[in-house]
């Protein structure tokens, strides 16, 4: 069955930048793809400045106060960017202007009944975050993956698509595999600066993949993960006879949960009530829409290195980190 397509070409892609920001991770870029679905994000992607000795390679990179806000106002003196353990030389740091490739994965299990309003809510402060400028699909992960809206800058559909969102009676969660299959629809796309936000419940998982295959298609994609995790044990189980693939005890969606914003710059947002959830997406806007892009020097190789990380010299503050996607990779 071929991958639906989430992101169409709607218009040229602007040259990245890069503000301050800070965390150490590696990442790569992501799709939907496989039976269920594809992101199909055609960007052209940017074309780093070479010279015999080094390249020019960069990071989209969040820095946050103890308390969780965007920190602005730091340089090149303030980055320590690694390479397989090996020192870069930073460049510049500028605000990330590049447009993103965003997809909202979306419970629609059994599990997130009781907070349906709660979570439409939080799609609403969502989309009217990040619209401007950038393009926005939405999936749903009740039972099979499923596109509700195909990547649009346009908020009428997008409005369409939450008014959608409903929880399916006897249904699980598919999330490992919509954050799977996303991944691979970035990466056969090239997108330039892929974005996931899943928001989930607790309830029971059948996805076919596990957490190892996330992080890795994440970490292939070059996509930032973000799940935001409403934690609502009280929900109804799912019935034995439902059909859907195969139940486990959640760890390998607990691993997911954490490891995939880990391995790949974004951040796990946990919410104890739903009703908070349109609060912790707002700020969720904030930091994605106060990145910079940090650019460094990066030695002339055959070889990509394997390890990426980037931190700053002020111990208090937190830093997550996703490398852009070059070309040649």
């Amino acid at each position: 069955m071929p991958a639906l397509r989430l992101f169409a070409p709607e218009h040229p892609v602007l040259k990245p930048s890069l503000e301050t920001g800070y965390a150490a991770v590696s990442g790569s870029t992501g799709l939907l793809s496989g039976a269920a679905l594809g992101l199909a994000i055609m960007f052209s992607p940017v074309v780093p400045a070479v010279n015999a000795q080094s390249t020019e390679a960069s990071m989209f990179v969040s820095v946050l106060d103890e308390s969780g806000a965007p920190v602005h106002g730091l340089g090149p003196t303030d980055f320590i960017i690694e390479e397989d353990g090996n020192q870069r030389e930073v460049l510049q740091v500028k605000p990330a202007t590049m447009p993103m490739q965003i997809a909202v994965l979306v419970d629609t299990s059994t599990a997130a009944a009781s907070t349906i309003r709660d979570i439409r809510n939080g799609l609403v402060a969502l989309v009217d975050g990040l619209l401007d400028g950038n393009e926005i699909a939405l999936v749903s992960f009740g039972g099979t993956p499923r596109i509700l809206v195909e990547s649009t800058r346009r908020p009428e559909r997008l409005r369409d698509g939450i008014g959608q969102v409903f929880a399916f009676p006897d249904s699980a969660a598919y999330l490992l595999d919509a954050l799977v299959e996303t991944a691979r629809g970035f990466e056969r796309r090239a997108a330039p600066r892929p974005v996931i936000v899943a928001i989930t419940t607790e309830g029971v998982d059948y996805s076919n993949r596990d957490a190892r295959q996330v992080v890795e298609a994440l970490r292939d994609s070059g996509a930032a993960a973000h799940t935001v995790v409403l934690q609502t044990r009280l929900s109804a189980p799912v019935a034995a006879d439902t059909g859907f693939g195969f139940g486990n005890d959640g760890r390998e969606r607990d691993l997911a949960l954490n490891q995939g914003p880990r391995a790949s710059g974004g951040q796990r947002i946990d919410v104890l009530l739903s009703p908070r959830l349109s609060d912790a997406l707002t700020a969720l806007v904030s930091v994605l829409r106060n990145q910079s892009e940090v650019v460094y020097a990066r030695p002339a190789s055959l070889i990509p290195p394997e390890e990426i990380s980037v931190r700053v010299r002020q111990n208090d503050l937190t830093v997550r980190g996703t490398p852009t996607k070059r070309t040649e990779d």
